[in-house]
């Protein structure tokens, strides 16, 4: 990405801190719990769950909101919760997100819509789900609830710079409501965002809509299984909305333009772990890339580099401002390379689910058959191997001035083209104890010229102070560095 380009893209980000969004729509708890199969039941035919943990997150409209949080906007979330357990847990979720609940509206005589996954092991094996639940599926909103929700729109609408729809269910978007936001969109000269699960052509007026290409089909009723279909979509859409962007997984996003025009936006490929959510973090990072001046083509690529960063983590998450800057900042980079915010997140959802996670560290300089081999080796101690790889100015520190002879982000490059290697995190000091103490591996790799006596004793202290085990792994004879520096001098 040419310098100019990154520049104007990094300025759009650091831009989103100023705005103020209203974010309406359904609001779901999504509730995970996370065990172990130990048994059949005495009492019928079927498995015993050991729970182990439970986590929570916002889902829906809520989840929407937390993202625009976590990409800096200050959040205004409305929506309809019950007078439950599970709203107070719903509460305490969204605030430890940096969202506001004070103007979320309590209806009684429903509960809190809530999403389930049971995820469960054995005793060797990764986990699975084995079975989600549900609340009753909402149905629209009426009489009181309704009137508390329009009247909270008024109440917001003068504080925000933009309004976004999470749409996923269509309850709480009634005429009336969505009548409200229209009033209000046009009094305060508010950018209106949508992202309806079944309702794109709903929208009457917004300036931007935002389906996957599934949605954009069951909205206009135009079953989308090509390219062609999708344009007619797209099309029919714009019969209703100012301008609509239709998200297409790996193959970006389709602007479908107010004056006609259609454009192809790529993304930039990424290592697919879990799609979950991936919407809900298109729309909130499109919605304050409008906001910030960024035209619908920069926000478009804005989205789909955050979706980026969201598809490669486990489960529905939310993506920071900072992880999008450091995606723009490694384009074109080894998609492997994570900064240490990104491993405190990514590391504890492969531990949720049952990976065994692995650490080494090295220069990596001239990367050879002892190099590859080792790190195959030290890949099957566990399930995901992360590399630690000292930066130039360690490598000189500890090699001398004349190393390394391969930059650390050419080293990153040819590490990450490794089957073996899962994740890469350069660093700057002569010991990786800082990163360790962050992502406590389950296994500490080094090479067979150690023994537990000449490690850095600090290290190992730390890795078998919660139980992780160091694992010495025998190198090949002859096979170094400095070894092949000296034989290329010589001759």
């Amino acid at each position: 990405m040419e310098s100019n380009t990154l520049n104007r893209y990094i300025e759009l980000i650091s831009k989103f801190e100023k705005y103020k969004v209203m974010v309406i729509g359904d609001i779901y708890l999504d509730e995970n719990v996370y065990g172990k199969v130990t048994e059949v039941s005495l009492e019928a035919p079927i498995p015993v769950l050991e729970v182990h943990e439970r986590k929570y997150n916002p889902g829906a409209a809520g989840n929407a909101g937390c993202n625009v949080a976590s990409l800096g906007g200050k959040v205004f979330m409305i929506g309809v919760i019950g007078a439950d357990s599970n709203a107070e847990i719903l509460k305490k979720e969204f605030e430890k997100r940096g969202v506001d609940t004070k103007w979320l509206v309590v209806d009684p005589t429903k509960p809190t819509n809530t999403y389930g996954k049971l995820r469960a092991g054995g005793h060797n094996i990764p986990t699975q789900e084995v079975l989600r639940t549900d609340t009753p599926r909402p149905k629209l909103i009426s009489g009181k609830v309704e009137e508390m929700v329009i009247k909270t729109i008024y109440r917001v609408a003068p504080k925000v710079d933009a309004i976004m729809v999470g749409d996923q269910v269509s309850s709480v978007i009634t005429p009336k409501v969505l009548s409200a936001l229209q009033d209000c969109a046009n009094k305060y000269k508010l950018l209106t965002v949508a992202d309806s699960r079944a309702r794109a052509n709903f929208f009457e007026g917004f300036d931007v809509v935002l389906p996957n290409d599934k949605e954009a089909g069951i909205a206009t009723g135009i079953d989308v299984i090509d390219y062609q279909t999708l344009l007619k979509a797209g099309r029919t859409l714009l019969k209703s909305v100012k301008n609509a962007m239709i998200t297409r997984g790996p193959e970006g996003i389709t602007i479908f333009y107010q004056d006609g025009r259609v454009e192809d936006v790529p993304i930039t490929p990424v290592q697919v772990v879990d799609v979950t959510g991936a919407g809900d973090t298109v729309t909130a990072a499109v919605t304050l890339t409008l906001l910030a001046g960024g035209t619908l083509h920069e926000a478009a690529v804005i989205g789909n580099t955050s979706a980026g960063v969201a598809v490669s983590q486990h489960g529905v998450v939310t993506v920071s401002r900072e992880e999008v800057e450091q995606a723009f900042m490694s384009a074109g980079g080894p998609s492997k390379l994570k900064t240490l915010s990104q491993l405190k997140k990514i590391v504890p959802q492969l531990r949720e689910a049952g990976k065994k996670i692995v650490w080494t560290n090295g220069c990596f300089d001239i990367l050879h058959v002892g190099h590859i081999t080792y790190l195959m080796k030290a890949k099957k101690e566990g399930d995901v191997l992360i590399v630690g790889l000292n930066s130039d100015r360690s490598v000189r520190q500890l090699k001398g001035p004349g190393r390394p002879v391969i930059s650390q982000e050419n080293r990153a490059i040819v590490l990450s083209a490794l089957e073996c290697v899962d994740y890469i995190i350069i660093f700057d000091e002569k010991s990786p104890l800082p990163i360790i103490k962050q992502i406590k591996p389950d296994v500490y790799a080094k090479g067979g010229d150690y023994t537990l006596e000449t490690l850095v004793q600090s290290e190992r202290r730390f890795v078998e102070s919660y139980g992780g085990r160091i694992a010495l792994i025998p190198g090949i004879e002859g096979q170094s560095t400095t070894n092949i520096i000296q034989r290329v001098k010589g001759s």
